[in-house]
This record gives structure tokens, sequence and C-alpha cells, in this order.
């Protein structure tokens, strides 16, 4: 048996979906490279033939069904119709592009039992007011019936977004943003028996159940509306099922002897061979040929056999052929080979035996004949393969169509001739049992979808947030309709719906008697609103009631929670002022250092009195010793009480250093540390030179690098209260180059010390010069190529914290043209 009919194309659905028909093939296409074929089809409108630059070639093998611009509508339909009735399967594929200009109006695709003469004038996605029959949209424009853009599905006359009956999904959730796109996007469209389904970029959107009980026309409709887009599509392609051919497999015989060919008649079918040359009859699915060979050599004769449904002879036909070789009566040697499990009956033999062998009888091919056999024994073959699916899913193993697990054996042909024997091992997995409970929430509440029996969950749309083990959270304003989908270890997979219903909350009311009373008075609290009650504050013998009384002592916030008959709740409160003595809040006890100030801040009533000093509800104080505040405060109503807080002052340490000596020279850089502080407890002991120590006995002496360099020697010193002190040398080691890096700034805005500025006064070059200032992270925060422009303490607009900052300078030596860095540490203080 030969190729099978042009016609037959492989259908492949998306993943997850097993295929749609056994067999189908091309009933339309509206395809070409580099050229758009458009035979058989009609094109109105503003349609034509052209390019956009949704592609990467610049051929003209795109429909555009409308330019950029407003007012225009276009379509393109076949001219060949076809009947769901008789073909109820059949699947539209095509790329469309809406771009190019400030918004569009959409695009459609439509099964009418009238292919349109007329369009909208630019609106309505083109489709006319008459139009009876199915339209699939792509609406990108609103029309004041949903969140554009949408995906719509319509069956019957005339098309508006907000028909009765129309099926929709809209983009409320933001998930369909991408259908307006620079880009060519693939769209499918399934019609099975009268189920549609969109898929849009290989995922399913919107499915409907229209059945179409009329013949009718396939094609496409835009239009531009008030908006400026250019619509186009390509590579349309409308596939339906058809009838299966099969001429049998390729025969030999001798000439004028009689073989069949073809395969058992199905009485759902019509057959059709040709030629007829040889034919017993030309109609029945496996006549018998007889033909002429008169020649020395054989001869071949090819048949076509083209089936049709016995339903519908018209359309849905597909078509098989198979060769006929016929053997002349001759004197020939021939060269056969056969399997070596296999005999070779020539002369009244069975030979299995290679060699040559010679019969006055027959030939191989059974004709009259003298041959001379040179026989060829080739081996055969053996394989076993294992294999696994999907319940549902379709195997296909040589010509068996499998479904169920099992050992089955397929006997293919090797390269030269003989039996393959495949074994396959095939185990069909059962589909996961998934399990996920619709639940209901209170608006502003969240969803916990837990789904169970297997080990991996998508959620479709793709809304919350989704946990490795497929647990979603969610929390919605409105009831959302889910798909969750589980896959098994197996890679099967089932789809269960989840709907989250959302409860608005109840409205709850709170009305007092009164909002203000004294200590031993009464005050009534009703509720309304809800169905259920509980009362939380104040606490009452009975929280359930609609009416609560109570005498409360101090100021109340009466609260009341209400529930209605799903569960949501709402709380209210209401606050009922009791007059008390004034309650203070006075800022609590506070350790300074002598010399530092705190501020003592008091709040609670309306005038206040202080004790030894201050006034108003905020005083700053810097007492040279300990000292306790009294504070009393009266309120509106007269009532007075007083408390009291104390601020403890720790002294200071004094930090103190001597050095010798403090100017040498860099061939005798050691110097003499004395520590002279008094009152620390801990010390931080700078050297100037990126040594740091952070204990500092009464001595040490420190070696400086043998070169030119002047260091700012830092100490910091701390007691137990964390009180500080800090002091400065400065060591000059004397060489060729001079200059100095101060350690210390304050940017405080005074006349004193405000901007970080090194001083050189000889042995650099100014045009070559570069100081760069880090923070303790190595963020670079300063940069300055000029020698007399210093860091004022300023990152990004503000004023950076007291720190320790690291800088480093490089610079040019201009008597032997080579370039130094230099780097140490500034102390940004107050």
């Amino acid at each position: 048996m030969i190729s099978r009919s042009i016609f037959y194309c492989i259908f492949l659905c998306i993943i997850s979906y097993a295929p749609l028909f056994s067999q189908t093939f091309v009933f339309a296409q509206l395809t070409g490279n580099p050229n758009l074929n458009t035979t058989g089809w009609n094109l109105t409108g503003n349609a034509y033939v052209g390019d956009t630059q949704g592609d990467t070639d610049a051929n003209s093998n795109e429909l555009i069904l409308t330019n950029a611009s407003g007012n225009q509508s276009g379509g393109v339909f076949f001219s060949t119709p076809i009947n769901p009735s008789i073909c109820p399967k059949w699947t539209v594929e095509f790329d469309y592009r809406i771009w190019g200009g400030s918004a569009a109006d959409g695009l459609a695709f439509c099964f009418l039992d009238v292919p349109p003469a007329g369009f909208v004038n630019g609106g309505g996605v083109g489709i006319p007011g008459t139009a009876n029959g199915l339209k699939v949209i792509l609406d990108t424009w609103d029309n004041g019936c949903g969140a554009n853009p949408e995906l719509q599905m319509y069956s019957g006359i005339g098309y508006n977004e907000c028909i009765a009956g129309i099926v929709k999904l809209n983009n409320t959730a933001g998930n369909l943003g991408f259908m307006r796109s620079n880009n060519y996007q693939p769209v499918k469209i399934t019609y099975v028996n009268g189920i549609v389904t969109l898929f849009i970029n290989n995922i399913q959107y919107l499915t409907a159940n229209f059945p179409i009980n009329f013949a009718g026309y396939m094609g496409f409709t835009a239009s531009t509306g008030g908006a400026t887009d250019q619509h186009s599509i390509r590579n349309a392609i409308i596939y339906t099922d058809q009838a299966v051919s099969d001429a049998g497999a390729n025969v030999q015989t001798c000439n004028n002897e009689s073989v069949q060919i073809g395969s058992a008649n199905n009485p759902n079918y019509l057959y059709s061979w040709s030629p007829t040359t040889g034919l017993s009859d030309p109609t029945i699915s496996n006549p018998t040929v007889t033909l002429l060979n008169a020649g020395s050599t054989a001869i071949t004769q090819s048949y076509t056999v083209t089936t049709l449904f016995a339903n519908n002879p018209g359309l849905c036909s597909t078509t098989d052929q198979v060769q006929v070789l016929v053997y002349p009566n001759l004197q020939t040697i021939l060269n056969a080979s056969i399997c070596e499990n296999e005999n070779y009956p020539f002369g009244g033999q069975n030979i299995s035996i290679p060699g040559t062998y010679i019969d006055s009888l027959q030939s191989i091919n059974g004709c009259d004949s003298v041959v001379t056999l040179n026989l060829v024994i080739n081996p055969i073959y053996t394989n076993i393969v294992s294999a696994s699916l999907c319940q549902g899913n379709n195997y296909f193993f040589g010509s068996q169509t499998l479904t169920n697990s099992g050992q089955y054996t397929e006997v293919f042909q090797s390269a030269s001739g003989c039996d393959s024997t495949v074994t396959l091992n095939l185990v069909v997995n059962p589909l996961p049992i998934i399990s996920c409970s619709d639940t209901v929430i209170c608006a502003g509440g969240t969803a916990v979808l837990v789904p169970s029996g297997t080990n991996f969950f998508t959620w479709t749309p793709t809304i919350g947030s989704v946990s490795p083990t497929g647990v979603l959270t969610i929390s919605p304003s409105t009831t959302q309709n889910l798909i969750v989908t589980g896959t098994d270890g197996n890679g099967c997979s089932i789809s269960q719906p989840v709907v989250v219903s959302v409860q608005p909350i109840p409205i709850v009311q709170l009305s007092l008697s009164d909002n203000e009373i004294c200590i031993g008075e009464s005050i009534t609290a009703s509720v309304s609103g809800a169905a259920f009650y509980t009362w939380t504050q104040p606490v009452f013998v009975d929280n359930t009631l609609v009416s609560q009384t109570g005498t409360p002592q101090t100021s109340t916030i009466f609260t009341v929670t209400g529930t209605d008959n799903i569960g949501c709740s709402a709380t209210v409160n209401q606050t009922v002022v009791v007059n008390p003595l004034p309650i203070l809040e006075i800022s609590p006890n506070q350790s300074i250092c002598s010399g530092e100030s705190a501020s003592i801040s008091i709040i609670g009533a309306s005038s206040y009195s202080w004790s030894p000093a201050g006034a108003g509800s905020l005083f700053s104080f810097s007492p040279a010793s300990t000292t306790e505040y009294t504070v009393i405060g009266t309120d509106n109503n007269g009532c007075s009480t007083s408390v009291n807080s104390i601020i403890t002052v720790h002294p200071n340490p004094q930090a103190g250093v001597t050095a010798n000596p403090m100017i040498t020279t860099s061939d005798s850089p050691e110097i003499v540390f004395t520590n002279t502080s008094a009152g620390a407890t801990g010390y931080l002991f700078s050297l100037g030179d990126g040594t740091t120590y952070d204990n500092f006995g009464s001595n040490l002496q420190y070696s400086y690098p043998y070169s030119e360099g002047n260091y700012e020697v830092f100490l910091s010193v701390f007691n137990q209260f964390g009180c500080t002190d800090s002091t400065v040398i400065y060591i000059q080691i004397k060489g060729d180059e001079i200059f100095y890096v101060p350690n210390t700034f304050t940017p405080d805005g005074d006349e004193f010390n405000n901007i970080f500025t090194p001083v050189f006064t000889n042995g650099f070059d100014p045009a070559n010069f570069q100081m760069d200032i880090y923070n303790r992270w190595g963020e670079l925060i300063f940069q300055s190529f000029n020698a007399e422009k210093g860091w004022d303490g300023y990152f990004n607009g503000k004023l950076c914290t007291v720190g320790t900052y690291t800088w480093k300078i490089t610079y040019k030596n201009p008597e032997d043209d080579a370039f130094k860095l230099v780097s140490g540490h500034v102390n940004l203080i107050e």
C-alpha cells in the first residue's frame, strides 16, 4: 500500500486532551508563502491580501480585514458550504493580530447560513445585523457590558456585546490583556456535535453548547468602529471528519491471472476505483484485477480508491492507492531472498539453504517459466518494548489502537522484508481521583482551598497564591468559579470545578441612650442589622440580648458583634465617657551623661504644674545632678493627680593621649603614645594608618611606615554608663610629599570644621587627583576630582549619620610620573 491522499493531515490537540478525530482532512485553507492563496474564498468590504508588521517577513501572505483607520469593516468567507448534520466535527485554526492604531473593535469567526454581502459600517465586529448562525468573537472594545477585552460566543441572528444568550469571559481578573498585541497569536475553535470550544495560545478559555442544524459558510469578519487598529489573519485552516480509505496491500500476479485488491466492505461507505482497467467491479471495496502482460518484464498498474460516507457522497471523502505487479511467462534468472524461518518453494522443493537452483515448471512468481534461482537467506528480528499512557487516551501500535493494559504483539517488516516481531508491554494508568470542596467566605475574608488525591495541582484562572502542594489562598471580592487540575506521578490529569462564594458583611448599627455620664449613672445600648449578637465589652450576664443596660465606673467602649445566618459578622462600637480623675502619662525615668539634656513630656490633663522646675506639657532639662521632677495635672472638670519622673546624671570620662615625638622623619617613624585618660572603662585607639586597638594601656610604642605621611591619631573612650569622650593628635612623618588628611569633622553648620578636605602642599599633580568616600557597607557616597573640593557630610540630599567612613585618595607624583593610593578613615561627629 502506498502513501495516503494529500488531503490527510495530522491534527494535534493541546496537552492533556485526546485527539478529537481519528481521521481528518483539510476542508479549506487560507495560507501561502510568499503569497496568500485565496482560491475558493470571497473577500468583501475592506478586506485585501497584504503584509503587516506582525511577522518577520515582507511577504503578502496575510489577509487584512481592516486598515488602521476608523469605521472600516471587512470579511472573507469560503464559498463551499458544510453541513454539521453530515460532518458533525470540524476544527478551525488561524493566527490573528489586532494592532497598529489607538484601539480596536474586534474580530470574529462566523458560521452563517448565508455568507454576508454587506457589513456594519465599522462597528459590531463587522457582523451584519441579519447574519444568522454561530459567532466566536475576540472583542477588544468595551460597549458597556463588561470589562474588555472579552471572549464571546453567540448563536442566533445578529450580534451585540449585550445580547441575550451570549456566553462570554471578560477581563475582570486582568487575564485577557494579551488579546490586543503587535504579534500574531494562534487560535483554535472546535465543533463536536454542538459543543464549541475556543483555545488561544493553546489555552482553553471558553466553551458552549450551540448545535447547528443547517448547512452553512465559514469565514471571518472584523471592524474598527470609532478606533483605528488594523485587523488581520493568516494560516487559516478548516478540518473536518472523513471516511477511511484502504486500498489494501500491494499485490503481484501472473499474466492474465486474477488477484484481489482492497479491504473488507464497510456498509457506511461508498467506493469508487480508478482506473477501471481489469477490475471486476469498480464500485465495491475489494474487486479482483485481471491484467495481460505479453512482454518480457513485469508491469505495474496503480489503482486509487475514493471512499465517501454513504449518507454524504458530496463531502468528507478520502483516497488510498495500491499497486498490482504483473509478471510475464518467461525464462529468467531469479535472485530471491527469504527469511531464516521460512522455506522457499521451488520446483517441488521447500528450500531453506542458500544457493543456486533450477526449475523448468514455474517461476517464483507462479508463472510458467524456466527459472534459475539464486536464493539468499535473510535473518529475522524480535524486540520487546514497554510504554504507558493515561486512561482515556489511545496508543497506536502498528495496526492496533490500544486502550487497555496488557501485552500486545505486532509483526512488522525489516529492511530485508522479514518479519520483525515487536512485543509491547502496555500499562494504562488510571486517572487520579481528586477532591476539593466549594467554600463560602465573607467579604474581605480569605479562602484556603486544599485539594487532595494527587501530588501536583494547577488552578484556572491563575489568581491568589498557590503553595508547592497546590493549596490555593485567595481573597476575592466577588464569587469565583475556579477549575483545579490534579496531575499524578504518571502525568495523568483530571479537572474539577470549585466555587468560592463571597457573602456580604452585615450592616450592624449600635445606638446609645447617652454618650457621656457620671460615675454611678446607667446607660442603655441597642443593636440592629444582624441575626445574632455577642457583646464583648462591657461584660453582661447575657451577652446575646438586643438591648443592654449597664452602670460603667469608667469611660467604656460598648462593643457588639452582629452575625448573619451565613456566619459573616461585623463589629461596631461606641464610647461612653465617664468623668474620672485624669490619668497622667509622663516620660519614664531617664539616664543622661553630664552635659546632656533630656525632655520630659506629660499628657492626660489640660493644665500642668511642675516642681522643682518646668512648664507646659513638654520641657527640656539639663540637670547637674540626679533630679526627681513632680507634675500635677488638672483636667477640664477640675480633677487633678500627680506623677513623677527621675533624670539620673552620670559623669563623663575624660580622653587624653600624648605622643613622643609628634613630628619625625620617614627613616625613624617610631612613636610612643601615653594614655592620660580618666574615668574610662573602654577605649578605641586609631593610629591614623588603618591600625586600631580596642584596648589601650598606659603606654604604646608604634612604628609607622617608612615613608612620608600625616596621621591623625584618634582616641575614643567610654565608661560603664555609655558616656563618651574623644581627643585627636596629629603625627607627621616628613618626606618628599607633604599632605594632611583630617580624621574628624563636624558638619553641624557652625563656623568650624564643617567640610572634610585633605590638604596637599606639594608632591602631587592637581590635574590627576581623585577622592572617594565609602560608608560602612562599602557603598560609594561621595567622589571628587578636585583637591580643593571636600565632602560636606551629605549623601542624596540628606546628612549622613554619625560614624566612621572610609576615604581613598589617588594622586599622581609629577616627579616620577607615578600614581599613588592612600586611604584612611574619617569620623563624622555632631
